[in-house]
């Protein structure tokens, strides 16, 4: 994971444009201090992969819809229900906080942020408040400030909007010793670019193991008798309340089958998905069907369908719904079952 972490964010200093690198070296004094928000991405904590263990160097899963890492460069991040040390800290909302024992904690954008906020809170023994930092893509300083929060495990909000610069990086530490124990829940980012939304629930052997020894490659659903790596769904455009651009597209199914693209609110058996047919539903609770149409003779095929139009209920700035392809594999499918799935597509609804 500390090997492939790293290989990522490097890559991504090499591949971020040249518009980027200019605009990353804005001052100081254009952020400003907002209050809580709902951002284009949410942290993410509560669907994330701990069966790496606790304090790896960087969380297995990626965080806000999979556009950012959370590393911490001594090896002790940890994503957990509560945190006693000082005193007893409960996540402030959902299952999970995130945090660091033996040093500073940081964000690290693919395509960079525009606003960036949360809760925190301290749990150490002995000291309050910590310190916030941004910086560009070229790693100067755009900003800090001071984290106002007293070790009583209490949760306090602090959020900031760039003016415009662009924020590759986010540090965090508290004023104990070595610079742990700066935890965070309900964390959101206004994100730059990428997809709209985030792949989960995949069945590759990272989360609920395939139905009968057929797992797909990494990040997709379960093999199939078209596709020894799976179906794998993935979106497109903007997925803002009224008009949008939002397109769903999966490949890797049974060619000429039909194809149900459908909706649910709820990630499944936190993210993980359980056993369905030949593959794993991830997506569940109010489920909307969004289109059905056959797959292509590659076995592919995309949405064309309004996918804000066709909600019972208006979807608002926010939300954040889980999508998912169901397909027909009626000869020789590895289970028996007659039909497979994608893997889980996570979106938040923006204004």
């Amino acid at each position: 994971m500390t090997n492939n972490s790293a290989t990522r964010r490097a890559f991504r200093a090499l591949a971020r444009p040249a518009a980027m690198l200019c605009i990353g070296a804005f001052a100081s004094a254009q952020f400003t201090a907002v209050g809580p928000f709902t951002g284009s991405a949410s942290e993410g904590f509560e669907t994330q992969d701990t069966s790496a263990g606790p304090f790896p160097t960087c969380v297995v899963d990626r965080v806000f819809s999979g556009q950012a890492d959370l590393c911490s460069s001594t090896g002790s991040a940890h994503i957990t229900g509560g945190w006693g040390f000082g005193c007893s800290l409960p996540a402030r909302s959902g299952a999970r906080l995130a945090g660091s024992t033996g040093g500073s904690i940081s964000y690290d954008f693919d395509t960079g942020a525009t606003r960036f906020g949360g809760y925190f809170a301290t749990n150490n023994p002995t000291v309050p408040n910590g310190l916030i930092e941004f910086f560009g893509v070229t790693s100067i300083l755009l900003h800090s400030a001071v984290l106002t929060v007293p070790n009583t495990c209490t949760w306090h909000w602090h959020g900031w909007d760039s003016g415009g610069a662009v924020i590759a990086s986010v540090r965090i530490s508290s004023n104990y010793s070595g610079g742990g124990y700066m935890m965070m829940d309900d964390m959101e980012a206004d994100v730059l670019g990428g997809a709209p939304g985030a792949g989960f629930c995949f069945c590759d052997g990272t989360g609920t193991l395939s139905p009968c020894a057929n797992p797909g490659a990494t990040g997709n659903g379960c093999l199939n008798s078209a596709s020894p790596v799976g179906a794998h769904l993935t979106a497109t455009g903007t997925a803002t309340v009224g008009p949008n651009s939002l397109l769903l597209h999966a490949v890797g199914m049974t060619p000429n089958q039909p194809v149900l693209f459908f909706q649910g609110n709820n990630a499944v058996n936190l993210g993980q998905g359980i056993i369905f047919g030949d593959g794993l539903r991830c997506a569940g609770g109010n489920i909307l069907r969004i289109q059905i149409l056959p797959a292509d003779a590659t076995g592919s095929a995309s949405t064309s369908a309004d996918i804000y139009a066709a909600q019972f209920n208006p979807l608002l700035p926010g939300d954040i719904r889980r999508y998912q392809a169901w397909f027909r594999d009626p000869f020789g499918g590895p289970c028996g079952s007659g039909f497979n799935l994608s893997n889980g597509y996570e979106i938040v609804w923006l204004p």
